[in-house]
């Protein structure tokens, strides 16, 4: 493991000690068993590049380091639904859950609902372990998030190659140029995602996704995640590159209006 800073060390370290909670609990080689047999996953990629528009991966999350709490009593079945009936692409999940509040179990629940509605879902973690893949396939996930400040590079080839031999898609997070340079170095992934929040400071800007997007080559899908607010964000980042938009905080402290602000964010076209 390489050494992480700030509060995305803390968060890997408790996620290890978790981690090894869950073997003692269910063994590797049981979750892999079930993985195996579980449905094709959908393709997150073969959807966003279907779109005409920006593809809206629309998150749920009980609450994160950075807002605090969101909705503690977060229902994920009844917020699939208003997802899928909003035109959202895929749906991300956020199980860590001591810092998130989150659990394998909401991705379940999720798991049920969108794939009826043929909508890819997306395991949100922190993942460090060959176990958390297994266990997102085996709950249902079509596709993971692999973060490259989280990971040594040899760590980050293993779990896209795990995560791929079992059909599944990666979305590969990436901060700043060396992360990029990591990203597209070790492995040749199709879908990147450039997170505007720094995971180690929390401090958020668009720009972000405005400057690294360049350096992305234009046959990969550039995802924005994180930092906006509302469909006027969701185009900027469209002129900047992005072909999806991953979006959770601001469609978590919508409220009644969750429904109106997704549809609007998923509808966005550009050009």
């Amino acid at each position: 493991m390489i050494e992480i800073p700030g509060i995305l060390g803390e968060i890997v370290e408790k996620r290890l000690a978790t981690i090894e909670q869950a073997k003692k609990k269910k063994s590797l080689a049981e979750l892999r068993t079930i993985s195996e047999n579980s449905s094709v996953p959908l393709s997150l990629q073969r959807t966003i590049a279907s779109k005409s528009g920006i593809s809206l991966i629309a998150e749920m999350k009980r609450s994160s380091p950075s807002a605090g709490s969101l909705d503690p009593d977060l229902d994920p079945g009844h917020r699939a639904s208003l997802y899928c009936d909003a035109g959202a692409a895929a749906i991300s999940v956020l199980t860590e859950p001591d810092y998130f509040s989150g659990s394998i179990d909401d991705l379940a629940a999720v798991s049920i609902i969108a794939r009826s509605s043929r909508v890819p879902v997306l395991r949100k973690d922190f993942i460090v372990d060959e176990y958390q893949i297994h266990e997102a396939r085996a709950a249902g996930a079509d596709c993971i998030l692999l973060i490259i400040a989280c990971l040594d590079p040899k760590q980050y080839a293993d779990l896209f190659t795990v995560s791929t031999s079992m059909g599944m898609d990666v979305i590969v997070e990436v901060f700043d140029e060396p992360e990029l340079d990591t990203a597209l170095t070790e492995v040749d992934p199709n879908i990147l995602g450039i997170n505007n929040r720094n995971l180690k400071t929390l401090e958020t800007s668009l720009s972000v996704f405005e400057t690294l997007s360049k350096r992305i080559p234009e046959d990969r899908i550039r995802v924005a995640e994180s930092g906006m607010k509302n469909s006027t964000d969701v185009e900027r980042m469209g002129y900047a590159g992005a072909k999806a938009v991953l979006v959770g905080e601001s469609l978590m402290k919508a409220g009644i209006d969750v429904s109106e602000l997704a549809q609007a964010m998923a509808a966005v076209e550009i050009g």
